[in-house]
């Protein structure tokens, strides 16, 4: 898949632990799909859920990712965006796109030309069933007075991927079943007047395998979930780099040469000479440790001998 389009994609982690090795995966795609088409990668923090937000967390992500040499073009906080996700939700109310509930939460009015599939850059076509439909006429946008009317995670997520001009959307299987429901919210937000921008097509979803660990989903209880333990037990970020690229995405020609990648060559590749996955990768530490190995003795062999005189 090549694109001759400037991808716009984001990474919207939530500050509730410490910074996952899955997210850091999820990052990884989405900057070099933005990086590689000359776009923009957006991190915006996912801390609407004041009950769950850690405030110590936020760092770990930013440092997370600077480590890991991943740059951003901007940063936003989606607590600083309440106001927007409330005057969006009552304008759709007043348009008829939504109704409000007996306690002031605003719920989604399904459109009759909702679409009846989306498609997966990874999986293909898939299908909008009848039972998405039911589940998505009365989704919430915003909260009742008793939830203090706060934006719901689907509206918040779409609202900003359609102001921001999100146009690729990189992320694990597991959100499959919350992208109906953002296709839901988005085809509405399309018939917004005056919404401040012009209707813009849904952004293109590619959904990766998860990473697993010993047959499981690899998690925040997992000692190996931790990206910033691995920069402090000495690992290499490039080895980390070329570890997390190849769990989800495989170069095409996948021989010895292509084993071991660069940066720049990572870019190279990455939409054109490589392909995303749906099935689920397995985290392998005798792997990583290879991986760290080999790029440190890269970085050994390239750096002037210790004590050579320079020349003249």
């Amino acid at each position: 898949m090549t694109s001759t389009t400037p991808y716009i994609t984001r990474l919207a982690p939530s500050p509730t632990g410490m910074m996952h090795i899955g997210t850091a995966r999820t990052g990884l795609f989405a900057w070099l799909a933005a990086r590689a088409t000359g776009g923009r990668f957006i991190l915006r923090l996912d801390d609407t859920d004041a009950d769950r937000n850690i405030a110590a967390a936020e760092q770990p992500i930013l440092d997370g990712l600077r480590w890991l040499g991943l740059d951003w073009d901007d940063y936003v906080r989606q607590s600083d965006r309440m106001h927007i996700y409330a005057s969006m939700a009552r304008l759709m109310l007043m348009q008829g796109l939504a109704t409000e509930a007996d306690n002031g939460a605003i719920l989604l009015k399904l459109q009759g030309d909702m679409p009846r599939a989306w498609h997966d850059e990874v999986a293909g076509e898939i299908a909008i069933t009848d039972r998405d439909l039911e589940l998505m006429d009365g989704l919430p946008l915003l909260r009742g007075q008793d939830k203090g009317g706060q934006a719901t995670y689907q509206f918040a997520s779409v609202l900003d991927d359609y102001q921001m001009r999100v146009n690729y959307i990189i992320r694990g299987t597991d959100h499959i079943p919350n992208t109906a429901k953002q296709v839901a919210i988005w085809h509405s937000l399309d018939k917004v007047i005056p919404n401040g921008l012009a209707p813009q097509a849904l952004p293109k979803f590619a959904h990766v395998g998860l990473i697993m660990k010993d047959k499981k989903k690899l998690s925040k209880r997992d000692g190996a979930a931790s990206l910033l333990d691995y920069r402090d037990r000495g690992f290499d970020p490039d080895a980390i780099f070329n570890f997390l690229l190849r769990l989800g995405w495989g170069p095409r020609v996948d021989n010895k040469e292509n084993s071991v990648l660069t940066r720049d060559r990572a870019l190279e590749m990455f939409l054109g000479e490589g392909r995303m996955r749906s099935s689920n990768a397995n985290f392998d530490e005798v792997k990583l440790a290879w991986f760290d190995k080999v790029h440190k003795n890269l970085k050994r062999k390239a750096a002037p001998e210790a004590g050579a005189a320079p020349k003249a």
